[in-house]
């Protein structure tokens, strides 16, 4: 919203803007300030980090809009927009300090915020309203009749204009207004209404009542659509609006109903002819689309009054007529002389105000008794709470109006057509200049009592508006755009109407701009100018940024004497655009544009590729400058499924490529980072190799049916996992093993012995690839047991093992022995292969020991055999002599 915003006028012709920081991680904001539609100007674009800029060389009587994006990676979202003109933010500035000085001298109460007044200068950003729009009167005026009620004058949005013969001011159509945000209530009853939530219950309340009256009226619903609002809240509306029309008959004879929402200006949605049941206007509610913009009821209420009124809009001159009116805020222009214009004819006007609604202000805008008028709640969900009162005063109002239809209406006819009686006629436009211009008219045959004379761009900008008294007939407009058609419309105001407009068009004249702009010199960071003097001119303003979208934190603007420039400072292989405008002055002619790019930087140079594998490559090149500071190196598939990139220091003159995808085409482009910016890239594209098997496949025999089989990984890092698969010759069905990618092992079981075998192996990759297979051929032996095993030679501590060696070569042989009555006793001992007995010492005598021998063969170990002998017993030295006991010394 425009409210982010804070403009400051350095000079007349230098604007400063700020706005508040946004929350989160962002990249920046860019800045884009736009003349008005179909201004040949260039406009100005930059970037920034900080939440502040500064914009120079703008013309001060120009009309810009100014446009804040927020950038976060590649996107960027518009965070603030508003339209301004330097020259009526100065004057502003000035007539609000003004104010302030003036208010704290008399003692009233003026509300400020202490910041700059032109942040609070809020222009309307839709197209411009109809030229018979707002209506004006004197402050002192209505301060006069608010004395006849005992009532004392606002203090805040009203201009005192300058009296007749003397040379009218000129104010923006939209003063700064401070939205109150606290308010009371109208009433104690109403008060209540506010603080009561809405319940479904009060909603079927609204709904169930039925309004039994079919008098004639005509009611017009003017709804708030302004940016304050919001989408969510505008929902809410639309229900409040829906529960609000449901209990009354709608037919082309009985009450009509139209609706007109507004914001900078008025629109009207649907005429009081548009719908003839109920249903099509709840259904027309439902599909209403919010509009945005800022609140001008002064502005809709005059809309009102001169569209939704008319005959041909389905007014009907016997019905009572109706307005309500919903807002949320202070009115940004005069609601009250448009109201009172309305109440003057015999038209009631009901104000419902919501949140930041302004309660005085609703109380000056509707009819009497106030009471009944006027409403307030304090968030858009309470509106529901009215509607069961609302509808049921409404409906009261409609049927004492209708009951007083014999007596005379009293409504006043609203003039259609006022005829020559009231228009002033005869409107001349001379003595027009760049900036200025000289209207006079005819008055009509009745003088009004007031003129209003609004004027803008015909290809849109802000309406600007004069009033002047009805005795005065001529109007100097100041202050105007160079090279401008502008649409100006004289109203004589009456009493109680508003005449017939006179309306013109013409262009002001344009300033002389510079002639034959070239570029004389052109380098990297360098571009300079030249052009044919503009005569009268005092001085040259020239604009430069990038085409289109604006260089990183880069605008620049010059002022020189003399028509040529040397821009510095810029950015190589980049498109500048360049505005030079003639001065006068504060005045600035149409620029002459042209756009550059500036030379490019070096790239580097030789690029070549090394070291290329399944997954990675080498990628080389020589560097075309010691300046350079970094090398980026980005690399795709010809798929596009891979991409990446790498940043290596501006000495390094190589860097290895990882993880690639196998069999794989990929470009690879290097391009040289300098202080200045980034060179060309150097491009080349090489295909990555097919993934490698498994290799130096080795098999071993375990004991049992099964070996071992073990492989030389490749490029173990990248396998996934491999696949194994085992089969006889004879073409038995295969066995299958799956191992992961960070072993070089695996334990094939269940083989037959003396059998042919086929094991083929394969990798699979991180990149989904494949390898080949690779196979080997492996016959089992086997593995025979020795023969022939027996035990003989006994002594108390030993026994000799004999046995017959089995065919092939025996590495050694495995004799494990223990006592039969103490298994866990087992010992073991290893003879040689080519040995066929052994000595087993220190047994215990006269003891039974079993005895099992394996042969280790090469491929393996043996089946074992065993065998079972026994330890001599211990023979005395002498012989037993029964009933003989040696003695201690024997």
């Amino acid at each position: 919203g425009s409210g982010r915003l804070k403009l400051t006028v350095l000079s007349e012709d230098r604007l400063q803007m700020k706005w508040k920081e946004t929350e989160g991680n962002i990249n920046g904001y860019k800045v884009r300030v736009k003349p008005m539609a179909g201004d040949s100007e260039q406009e100005v674009m930059l970037k920034t980090k900080t939440p502040k800029a500064t914009v120079g060389g703008l013309s001060p009587s120009k009309e810009y809009t100014l446009q804040v994006y927020v950038l976060n990676g590649s996107q960027e979202a518009l965070f603030a927009k508003r339209k301004f003109v330097i020259h009526e933010l100065k004057n502003a500035s000035q007539t609000r300090s003004n104010r302030r000085n003036s208010g704290a001298a008399s003692g009233k109460n003026l509300t400020s915020s202490g910041s700059s007044a032109a942040e609070h200068s809020k222009v309307a950003e839709a197209t411009p309203p109809p030229l018979n729009t707002v209506l004006t009167q004197p402050a002192k005026d209505r301060a006069e009749k608010k004395r006849q009620k005992g009532t004392q004058p606002k203090s805040s949005g009203e201009t005192t204009r300058n009296q007749p013969g003397a040379e009218a001011s000129v104010t923006e159509a939209t003063p700064a207004t401070t939205r109150s945000s606290q308010r009371a209530p109208a009433s104690s009853q109403r008060e209540s209404l506010g603080k009561e939530k809405p319940t479904k219950d009060s909603l079927r309340r609204g709904s169930q009542f039925q309004c039994d009256t079919s008098g004639m009226t005509d009611i017009v619903l003017l709804v708030d659509g302004s940016w304050s609002i919001g989408r969510s809240n505008f929902k809410l509306i639309k229900e409040f609006l829906s529960n609000l029309i449901s209990p009354f008959s709608i037919a082309h004879d009985k009450i009509r109903v139209g609706l007109s929402q507004y914001s900078s200006d008025p629109r009207t949605e649907w005429d009081l002819s548009a719908y003839s049941t109920r249903d099509q206007v709840l259904e027309a509610v439902r599909n209403l689309r919010y509009k945005g913009g800022n609140t001008f009821t002064g502005l809709a209420l005059t809309h009102v009054l001169e569209q939704n009124l008319k005959p041909d809009a389905g007014a009907r001159l016997e019905a009572e007529k109706l307005v309500i009116l919903l807002t949320d805020g202070k009115s940004q222009d005069d609601a009250n002389l448009a109201a009172q214009t309305l109440k003057n004819l015999g038209i009631e006007i009901f104000a419902i105000g919501v949140k930041n609604a302004d309660e005085a202000e609703l109380k000056q805008v509707a009819s009497e008794p106030l009471e009944l008028t006027v409403y307030n709640v304090l968030d858009f969900p309470l509106l529901s709470s009215l509607v069961g009162r609302l509808t049921q005063v409404l409906c009261t109002r409609i049927k004492e109006k209708s009951n007083k239809e014999n007596a005379g209406s009293t409504v006043k006819d609203i003039p259609v057509n006022t005829g020559p009686q009231l228009s002033p006629t005869d409107l001349k436009i001379s003595a027009v200049t760049s900036k200025s211009m000289h209207l006079t008219w005819s008055p009509p045959p009745r003088p009004p009592k007031k003129y209003r004379i609004v004027y803008y761009p015909s290809k849109g900008g802000i309406p600007k508006e004069v009033v002047l008294d009805g005795a005065v007939s001529s109007l100097q407009l100041s202050n105007l755009t160079s090279h401008t058609e502008y649409l100006v419309s004289v109203f004589p105001i009456y009493d109680t109407v508003v005449g017939d407009g006179l309306r013109g068009v013409t262009s002001t004249l344009p300033l002389s701009s510079p002639r034959s702009l070239r570029v004389s010199e052109l380098s990297h960071n360098s571009i300079r100018l030249s052009w044919k003097a503009a005569q009268g001119a005092t001085q040259y303003l020239v604009l430069c940024s990038a085409a289109p979208d604006g260089a990183e934190d880069y605008t620049t603007e010059v002022k020189v004497a003399q028509p040529e420039v040397l821009l510095d400072g810029l950015l190589p292989s980049t498109e500048y655009s360049v505005a030079v405008y003639a001065l006068y002055g504060e005045d600035a002619s149409d620029p002459a544009t042209i756009q550059e790019t500036t030379l490019a930087l070096s790239p580097p140079r030789y690029l070549s590729f090394s070291e290329l594998s399944h997954a990675s490559v080498r990628v080389s090149w020589e560097a075309a400058s010691s300046t350079v500071k970094s090398h980026l190196v980005t690399y795709v598939s010809s798929r596009g499924s891979n991409t990446g990139e790498v940043e290596v220091p501006g000495t390094a003159t190589s860097t290895v490529l990882r993880p690639l995808s196998s069999l794989t085409q990929y470009f690879i482009s290097v391009r040289s980072t300098y202080d200045e910016g980034d060179s060309f890239p150097i491009t080349g594209n090489v295909t990555t190799l097919k993934v490698p098997p498994p290799r130096a496949l080795k098999v071993t025999e375990l004991s049992g049916n099964s070996l071992r089989l073990q492989w030389e990984a490749v490029a173990a890092s990248d396998v996934v996992v491999y696949q194994i698969k085992w089969s006889t010759v004879g073409g038995e069905k295969p066995q299958e093993l799956s191992v992961a990618g960070n072993v070089a092992t695996a334990v094939l079981p269940g083989l037959q012995k003396n059998t042919d075998y086929k094991i083929s192996i394969w990798a699979y990759y991180k990149d989904g690839a494949r390898s080949d297979m690779v196979s080997v051929q492996h016959r089992t032996n086997s593995r025979s047991p020795l023969t022939n095993l027996f035990i003989d030679s006994e002594t108390p501590t030993s026994l000799q093992v004999h046995w017959t060696p089995p065919d092939g070569r025996i590495q050694h042989y495995k004799i494990t022995y223990n006592p039969v009555s103490d298994a866990a006793a087992q010992q073991t001992i290893m003879a040689s292969g080519k040995s066929s007995s052994v000595t087993l010492q220190s047994l215990l005598p006269d003891r039974a020991y079993k005895v099992i021998v394996s042969a280790i063969h090469y491929t393996g170990e043996s089946e074992s055999t065993s065998a079972t002998g026994r330890t001599a017993p211990v023979l005395s030295k002498f012989p037993s002599i029964r009933g003989f006991v040696p003695s201690k010394t024997e």
